[in-house]
């Protein structure tokens, strides 16, 4: 039976990480989609001489690459807390978003210069059949459905790596409908169409990149997670709580560690307190299903305190 595991997730009665097996599949049954994806755009691409569709191409090899960054980094990030690290290895997780992040950024200055170098023309016109049209419809069906699928086992693993993983994914969709645009226009005579439909993919992978590591740029800068007016409001309806303060919060979106300083009646026991700091951090968890630690400091509320308390209608 799986057991929780403080601030971390379910550990099997092995000490195996559920949560990290199941990211784990997850990324292996991707990988090999996106492997696919990949050669028959760059097949089709290089025989048709179609900038935008190797552009597309390699885009969808940096999806393969960062399902393999991926899983490297879940290696070390599915190991439970120990004492060198008590806040556990999440922050692996992380690292291998910003990989992520950092190698589809790589790969736009590739599609730049493939881009730029069509547009003066150091490109011959692409020559794309119906085939071309059924290769890159096929691959859009296969993207949205990988990345609808992973986003779904991101939510239920709350982990951000299949997030941004599946916010990948789906660019590469939005980019391949780009290039059926392309391939419409090319039909038609417009010789620009081939580098203009590769520069749109590059706008669309220069935002991903831009918010995958924006987001990894945030856990990286312990970043605020939560409203401390809204955290402040929800713990104070805790009865037995007469004040709180000194409200932080940090983590990424899923996994979110909270420490604040309560105030409460000087003639509590350390019993009493310590069951305070315990229903406090109940109901933060319940509030909040992405909090995973709550540290406490409860302290005795002095007599000015315990006035204002009276005042503002909230008893001691």
């Amino acid at each position: 039976m799986a057991t929780p595991h403080p601030a971390h997730g379910p550990f099997d009665a092995a000490g195996l990480d559920l949560r990290g097996r199941g990211i784990r599949r997850t990324l292996l049954w991707v990988l090999g989609a996106n492997l696919a994806v990949a050669g028959a755009k760059l097949v089709y691409g290089f025989a048709a001489g179609t900038v935008a569709l190797q552009a597309d191409g390699l885009h969808s090899v940096l999806d393969a690459s960062s399902n393999v960054v991926g899983l490297v980094a879940m290696h070390f990030a599915s190991n439970p807390p120990d004492a060198g690290h008590p806040y556990g290895h999440r922050k692996f997780e992380t690292l291998a978003a910003a990989a992520i992040g950092l190698l589809i950024a790589a790969g736009v200055l590739e599609i730049a210069s493939s881009a730029f170098g069509a547009l003066v023309g150091r490109a011959p016109p692409p020559d794309v059949g119906w085939g071309g049209f059924a290769v890159v419809g096929a691959t859009i069906v296969v993207n949205l459905a990988v990345s609808r699928a992973e986003a779904r086992a991101g939510r239920r693993y709350q982990s951000g790596v299949l997030t941004a993983d599946s916010a990948h994914t789906r660019s590469d969709a939005l980019a391949s409908v780009a290039v059926l645009m392309s391939f419409l226009a090319a039909r038609l005579g417009l010789q620009w169409a081939d580098p203009l439909g590769a520069t749109v993919v590059l706008v669309i992978v220069a935002r991903t990149a831009y918010v995958v590591l924006r987001d990894s740029g945030e856990v990286f800068s312990d970043t605020s997670r939560l409203d401390p007016v809204l955290v402040r409001r929800l713990v104070l309806r805790v009865e037995g709580v007469l004040g709180c303060h000194s409200i932080r919060s940090r983590g990424s979106r899923d996994h979110i560690h909270v420490d604040m300083h309560l105030l409460a009646a000087p003639e509590m026991t350390v019993l009493e307190a310590h069951d305070l700091s315990h229903r406090v951090e109940e109901a933060l968890r319940g509030a909040f299903p992405e909090v995973a630690d709550v540290l406490v400091h409860t302290e005795p509320a002095t007599p000015e305190e315990l006035a204002e308390t009276h005042l503002d209608g909230r008893g001691v």
